[in-house]
Formats: C-alpha cells, structure tokens, sequence
C-alpha cells in the first residue's frame, strides 16, 4: 500500500446509501491507498443511517418518522406528506408529535426538519412538543439554501411559498402579517432573524428554543471530525448519482468540494451519466469526474472503477 491519504467522503449513489456507496468507494481504494471514510447526507433516512454510522447506532423507524440514538443525544426526523407550496391549512403537529414522543432523556436533541412540507411557522410543532424539548440543547437540520432565510418579509420563507403558489398579494400580506405577530411573541427579532423561514417556519421553533440551525451534511461533517482529517489527506473523493452544471451534484457534492477547497486538497467524483469538460468541473471545486459503468450503480462497479482509478494516483501526490 502506497502513503496516499485518501478521504472518501461520499452521499447516495443511485440504490446506494451513503454507507454503502462509501464503503464500495473505499473497498477499490484501500489496496492503493490509506482510506479514511464518512458518510453524509442532506435529510432524510440517508442522514439517518449515516449518522447512525458515524455514531455505531441503529436507526429506529416507525411509520413517517425515524430516530436515531446514542450517548446523550437523539436525533429525529418525520417525513409529511406532499402538500401544495400554499397550504395554509397543512400543520407540522404530526412532526411535533413524533418527537416528544421519541425525545427520551436525551440532553441534546437534532430535529431534522429536511421532511417538513407545511408551512404553519412550527406551530404545531411548538403545540406538540414545546414542553418537551424545553430545557434541551437543540440543534435544527434545514436545507442549505434555507439557512438564511426569515420566516417574513418579501424575501422570507412565507413569501416564497406564497409566490410559487401565485397566492393573491393581499391573502400574503394577511398572513405574513399573523406569522410576524407570533414570531415577535416567541422572542425579539425572530421575525427576521436568518433560518426563522427554513423548513416552512419550523425554523422559527428552533430559534425560539435557544437552538441552532445548520445542514445535514454540515452536521455530519462535525460528527466524523472532517476539520481535522481533510487537511491530512492528499486527495477527497465524493460521488452522486448524476452530475450537471444546474444541480452541481447535489447539497452532498457541493458541501464536500467547499471542504475540499477550504482544505486547499483535490477533489475527485465518482458519478453516472455523460459528465462535464474539465473546465466546467473546475468551476464546480472539481479535479476530475470518474464515470461509473452503465445501469443502475451496483457496489461492485463502484468498486471496480474506484480500484482501476486508483491504481493510477501518483502516492503522496494525490492528483486524480
């Protein structure tokens, strides 16, 4: 085995969960180099099993939620049903329900609100699990392009929704006008405040708490300590599904290439499709985009492509 350091950091590929799709990654790499391994995800069960991974936990489903516990901590998820982008009578009282029910003892609770589709400001989050999460450390799990978002004002979540809805000005106005009234009786300035808006105001829940909002993947960053391991590898591999100019890959891909630059370390991707120039990959925090065989991604042609890909890295150099 070579002295290349490689950190294989990876999302859903496919039918492959990020463990999985991490795993099959580093299989192929490890007889060519030192592998380091993280799962991440942006929400959903795939946060879920990859945080149960990066904890030695199980992940527990029941119907529409998940929960996944370890040593002084829980972290839940709910996914609601679809619902019109102007649902005004659609609540997240199921969301709050699944976790007061699931909360337990734990002192630090991470509400993944990814799966959030009402948009009632998180009161009936609040209604439900309120008391329940009162007196924790609360941490809120939201898109990343939701993280600056207020819940009001005409660049605020509640604006956005009733926007994509081509909702009537004045029917917004009323609206926007009720939800910065009972932001303002959760605590000053969260009317405005940055996140307030995220996961249909469930944001605002979290603020309210005394909580923290971040991403999913960020999160999983924090939980497998990449600060610390990305400036000690020579080279970062990701992968997805599929690769565009449009989606850049996706939360996950775009998350790891903003490691991988701030780390000053090269990036490779593993993915389908046609791909992209190098030049394009390069204004995306890209090195280089290795395709995998045609069809349904499988754990063996992810394999077998990441060792033939590896087989040719120059050790301690780490170019793709």
């Amino acid at each position: 085995m070579s002295g290349l350091r490689v950190a294989v950091v990876c999302g859903r590929i496919g039918g492959l969960d990020p463990v999985a799709a991490g795993n099959a990654l580093a299989r192929g790499i490890a007889a060519h180099a030192q592998v380091a391994l993280a799962p991440v995800a942006a929400g959903g069960t795939d946060l879920a099993e990859a945080v149960a991974a990066l904890t030695g936990s199980q992940v527990h489903t029941e119907g529409r939620g998940w929960l996944v516990r370890w040593p002084g901590a829980v972290m839940l998820g709910f996914t609601q049903p679809e619902a019109l982008s102007w649902a005004p009578g659609a609540m997240t009282a199921d969301v709050g329900e699944w976790i007061a029910a699931g909360v337990g003892d734990a002192e630090r609770v991470v509400l993944d609100l990814t799966g959030v589709t009402a948009h009632d400001g998180g009161a009936g989050l609040l209604a439900a699990a309120g008391a329940a999460l009162a007196g924790r450390e609360l941490v809120g799990l939201v898109a990343s392009d939701e993280l600056d978002l207020p819940a009001t004002g005409i660049g605020g979540g509640l604006a956005r929704r009733a926007f994509a809805g081509r909702v009537d000005v004045a029917e917004l106005l009323a609206a926007d006008a009720l939800l910065a009234a009972r932001a303002a009786s959760l605590g000053a300035g969260l009317a405005t405040a940055p996140g307030g808006g995220a996961a249909g105001g469930c944001g605002l829940a979290v603020l309210a708490g005394g909580g923290a909002l971040t991403t999913g993947a960020q999160f999983c960053h924090q939980l497998a300590g990449l600060g610390e391991t990305l400036p000690r590898a020579d080279l970062v591999v990701t992968g997805c599904t599929e690769l565009s100019a449009i989606d850049r890959g996706g939360p996950v891909v775009q998350a790891v290439a903003g490691w991988a630059a701030e780390a000053e370390r090269p990036c490779v991707l593993f993915t389908t499709g046609a791909g992209l120039a190098r030049r394009e990959l390069r204004t995306l925090g890209l090195e280089a985009a290795h395709l995998l065989p045609p069809g349904p991604p499988t754990s063996d042609g992810l394999t077998a492509t990441a060792a033939r890909i590896a087989a040719g890295w120059v050790p301690g150099v780490g170019r793709p």
